[in-house]
């Protein structure tokens, strides 16, 4: 009984997360079709940095979730800047920056979850999320490597 209710979730959550996936593409596919131009460059890099202060100051409301909010402002601040240049350049190195920032995102947040561990659950913690960083960087680089 529980392997099937194991299964069920598995499956709601895969069928769950790649509707959310191509919703999100459709949302963000639309408003970026065109390139942006150095005035819409300048002043998204500028609204960046004018809301990291706002994160910041929420992140110090955050209680014992300091270290992981602060954190996840970063990636998330690293990811929209790697979005803006993407846009802007429209080139293979920026697309491909880009995603290394979602990959050094994903890594930064799960170093910060495992802080809140000690002891050898962080050391596996740490291996882990390391590992995953090393498998995605690799899977990223695969397309690139086939060529004549």
């Amino acid at each position: 009984m529980k392997r099937a209710i194991r299964i069920a979730l598995a499956t709601g959550s895969i069928i769950s997360g790649a509707a959310a996936i191509s919703i999100g593409a459709a949302m963000h596919a639309g408003p970026q079709a065109q390139p942006a131009s150095r005035a819409e460059y300048s002043s998204a890099l500028a609204r960046v940095e004018q809301a990291r202060p706002q994160l910041q100051a929420r992140c110090e409301g955050a209680g014992t979730g300091k270290d992981l909010c602060r954190a996840q402002a970063e990636a998330d601040e690293m990811v929209r800047v790697a979005d803006i240049e993407a846009n802007f350049r429209r080139d293979r190195e920026s697309t491909r920056a880009t995603h290394r920032a979602r990959i050094e995102a994903r890594h930064v947040v799960e170093r910060a979850k495992c802080a809140a561990v000690g002891g050898f659950q962080r050391d596996r913690c740490q291996i882990a999320a390391h590992a995953a960083r090393g498998r995605a960087l690799l899977e990223m680089a695969a397309p690139y490597e086939v060529r004549s």
